[in-house]
């Protein structure tokens, strides 16, 4: 009979597939040479160096592919089996065979060189530590497993000193952080856990994974061949289906109603509000007690720990030697500051997550006085636009105290500081405010509610720097709305991204409001009413690596808090006004009240278009004349007192020589739309089309610029690259040979197109923004001299992207901080002709400008 060649594919969890190994081995044993099998699983790290694997083709016509499960789990209240025979038995359906299990336990294979290596533990503590392997959690989808941490933290504590515990944990799941113990959560590739196991002197743990390794991985030589586990199991499975004869499995099966005739098989203790099936009812457990399933909260530390003491007591092993506690020690001490717990959320413990912070939620305390309004901002741009909103807030003849939020010296220095203090404005560094007030994540969304909770006001009217009032707003704080509920918000456009944000809401325990999201440009707040609900606001928005991911930022967090709090908030009942690149909010009686610029924010270069219907306009332009007059835009703070260019060409010297390289990526011949737009451009420099396809994509497109430098290139002083899918500047090279930095010869790499970045200041005097290399975005559209191209050649060679990615690393090395010419001279193409659908267009791109 010929060999049948099988693929194995199962994308169950690694306990499972610890079984499918022993089917493996048991298939091949009582049928050798029948069988070719390879496999195709979840946790293909299992089956390294096993002997009975076969490497074959997909695409093989021989194959036969098996997509494996164990049905007979849904027999195991009643029948006498344990889960080895599941895949056996699964085996021996679709095969019509008669396997039987050759061994209790899971096919577990390690190298010589393995077996060989120091464990993790060895590499921590200076020598071969006798430790225990502990699992305090699990992960989300069957969280009716868990053991409460504290519980497992008392048998941790009873051993101290005569057992090393050693912690794991995969990223992403539940482990809190014991004390005392190796901390490895996060730290173990699921090999490393091999190994691990490996060198462990026995494991704690639920029924998980842990527990099949623990009886599958053989012991090292001159230890006893059955490795102690103790499994606190509780009665979810029937001891029978999981236990291992050797094991210490601690199961309640029979002493209660629920798990009296076998295991319930419940999923969850409670609903994690995460979109599992698992949430429904018939998946929960019926009995809990102090917050455990109360088969689990039967098993006490003691229990647990008479188990573990029993493998010591029988004389299999020793406890730790006095000698070998100071090197254990060591080894806890060097894993203390373990990151684990600083993971992002998920949808899976997101939930669970907030309903902990907000039981622990305290009554505010009368810390805050009086009124005043908060705005949040820093760097060049935000400044700006802070300047005209103070200047027309005093214009208006608000005199109501104004803090100014901003993060660290770098984005307030003492000039600027000055030009408020003029305005009676104080300057808070959020970073030192933070030395106090500690916050988990504190960036530029982030700063908005924890300014709001840490300002000094008890009474705030938060406004974003990009706002501009067309009316003292301080009438808002006897508004009726505000007084009967201390909360104050007005509408974003109508169901902005209510879909993205739905499954956030689901995790709340909330379904979202029937009202428009909230628009948090300007917010009004009574803190002492209010301080439980801006509390929860600000820890949405210390999980932003979380929640930002479904949220627009910080503005449905205020939404969700209110609302999971049962807070009462009024909104305002006018909807939003759009101008260009600007939302209108109005009062309670739909009078105009704010102008937020959110897509359109004051440029100190001064290249806002003019926005039709837009009030005050022609006073903001002069507040910003204004600033211009008293500040140069941060360019001394940055560059000191005599910024100097490199490269200085000599006055009267030859006109500069400029070429054009188009990296192209479309097949076939014909010029790309960068090209026919760029001549309709009065640019008369040469052109060359740097064509790419495929991997070899940067090798191709290294060759052709190399051969037009050593060809008609020679000589050239800039050097466009240029993406494909751009429009110009009419006047394109005009401008760039007026443009004042690159006559001085200071260039080596210029971006001419803006995509959103923040200035870290703006040299007025010559239209340029200087950004930050290591952070900015790169243009479509650069500018590199020779020299920084004679650098890029030589680091493109390990490049496997498109151009851009070796530009990327150029920029770090060049001379930070890079210019941007001001205004745009070109941008990405927008609309449906675009290969790219959501093109970063340039924020001040002008198609006449001319220098």
């Amino acid at each position: 009979m010929a060999t049948r060649k099988l693929i194995l594919r199962c994308g169950l969890s690694p306990g499972d597939i610890v079984m499918l190994t022993a089917a493996v081995r048991d298939l091949h044993y009582w049928h050798p040479g029948k069988f070719l099998t390879d496999v195709r699983t979840s946790s293909q790290a299992l089956w390294q160096h096993n002997p009975y694997l076969s490497p074959l083709s997909d695409s093989d016509g021989e194959v036969e592919f098996l997509d494996c499960s164990y049905p007979l789990i849904n027999f195991a209240n009643r029948t006498p089996y344990h889960c080895l025979h599941g895949f056996i038995e699964f085996l021996n359906q679709r095969l019509g065979l008669a396997i039987r299990p050759t061994a209790f336990k899971g096919d577990i294979h390690l190298s010589a060189q393995e077996k060989a290596w120091y464990s993790q533990v060895h590499e921590l503590t200076g020598e071969n530590t006798p430790f225990w392997i502990v699992a305090a959690g699990g992960k989300y989808d069957v969280t009716i497993k868990w053991w409460e941490s504290q519980r497992y933290q008392a048998v941790i504590d009873h051993f101290q000193g005569r057992i090393q515990f050693v912690q794991v944990g995969g990223a992403g799941h539940h482990h809190p952080r014991l004390k005392g113990v190796i901390d490895l959560r996060g730290k173990t590739t699921l090999r490393e856990l091999v190994r691990l196991v490996y060198h462990s002197q026995g494991v704690l743990c639920s029924v998980t994974a842990l527990m099949h390794l623990a009886a599958a991985v053989e012991t090292p030589p001159g230890r006893p061949a059955r490795r102690p586990c103790v499994v606190i199991a509780g009665g979810r499975e029937p001891a029978h289906w999981e236990a291992y004869p050797d094991h210490q499995f601690i199961h309640t099966n029979g002493a209660l109603a629920c798990c009296r005739d076998g295991g319930c098989w419940k999923d969850r203790v409670q609903p994690l509000r995460d979109g599992d099936h698992r949430d429904r009812p018939g998946h929960l457990c019926v009995q809990v007690t102090n917050r455990l399933p109360q088969c689990m909260d039967l098993i006490t530390p003691s229990v647990v720990i008479d188990r573990i003491e029993t493998y010591f007591k029988g004389g299999a092993f020793r406890y730790l030697l006095p000698r070998r506690r100071l090197p254990a020690l060591r080894g806890v001490r060097a894993t203390a500051r373990n990151p684990y717990d600083q993971q992002p959320l998920n949808l899976h413990n997101a939930g669970l997550a907030c309903d902990t912070f907000v039981a622990q939620l305290a009554p505010p305390a009368e810390l805050y006085r009086g009124r005043g309004i908060v705005i949040a901002g820093g760097g060049v741009r935000y400044f700006t636009c802070a300047w005209v909103c103070i200047k027309m807030l005093r214009r208006l003849g608000c005199r109501l105290p104004i803090e100014f939020w901003h993060l660290g010296d770098s984005e307030m220095d003492r000039e600027r500081r000055s030009l408020l203090a003029d305005l009676d404005v104080k300057c808070v560094d959020a970073h030192k405010v933070r030395e106090e007030m500690p916050c988990r994540t504190l960036g530029g969304w982030e700063l908005k509610p924890y300014a709001i909770l840490h300002s000094a006001f008890r009474e705030v009217l938060f406004l974003d720097a990009d706002n501009v009032p067309v009316r003292n707003p301080e009438f808002l704080f006897e508004d009726p709305a505000f007084r009967k509920t201390g909360a104050l918000f007005w509408p974003d456009f109508e169901l902005a991204n209510q879909a993205k944000a739905a499954p956030i809401w689901k995790s709340c325990g909330l379904r979202a409001p029937r009202e428009p999201e909230l628009e948090t440009g300007q917010m009004l707040f009574d803190k002492q009413r209010c301080s439980r609900a801006l509390r929860l606001a600000l820890w949405f928005n210390e999980h932003s690596d979380f929640y930002y991911r479904h949220l627009h930022g910080d503005k449905e967090t205020f939404h969700l808090a209110f609302r999971k709090l049962k807070q009462p908030y009024s909104l305002v009942p006018h909807p939003v006004h759009s101008l260009a690149g600007t939302m209108c909010q109005h009062d309670l009686e739909g009078r105009r009240l704010f102008q937020h610029r959110n897509r359109d924010k004051w440029d100190l270069l001064l290249h806002n278009r003019q926005v039709p219907g837009f009030r005050f306009e022609k006073e903001c332009r002069q507040h910003l004349v204004d600033l211009r007059r008293r500040w140069d835009g941060g360019l001394k703070s940055l560059l000191g007192p005599e910024p100097s260019r490199r490269n200085r060409r000599p006055a009267g010297g030859e006109k500069l020589k400029f070429a054009a390289l188009v990296m192209s990526w479309q097949d076939g011949h014909a010029p790309g739309q960068t090209i026919k737009n760029l001549a309709h451009t009065d640019w008369d420099s040469p052109v060359v089309e740097v064509r790419m396809a495929g991997q070899e994509a940067p090798k191709t497109a290294l060759r052709c610029v190399r051969a037009s430098l050593n060809g008609d290139l020679a000589g050239v002083d800039y050097f466009l690259l240029l993406e494909e899918d751009l429009e110009f500047n009419r006047y394109l090279d005009y401008n760039l040979r007026h443009w004042k930095p690159l006559l001085e010869g200071g260039v080596r790499l210029a971006g001419l197109s803006n995509p959103r970045v923040r200035e870290l200041a703006c040299d007025i005097a010559n239209n340029a923004r200087l950004m930050d290399a290591r952070s900015t975005p790169l243009s479509g559209a650069l500018l590199v001299s020779q020299a920084a191209l004679d650098q890029l050649m030589r680091s493109w060679r390990r490049a496997d992207g498109r151009y851009s990615f070796p530009i990327a690393r150029l920029t770090s090395r060049l001379q930070p901080p890079i210019l941007y010419h001001a205004p745009s001279l070109a941008q990405p193409i927008s609309g449906p002709a675009r290969a790219q659908p959501f093109p970063q267009l340039a924020i001040d791109f002008n198609r006449t400008w001319k220098a």
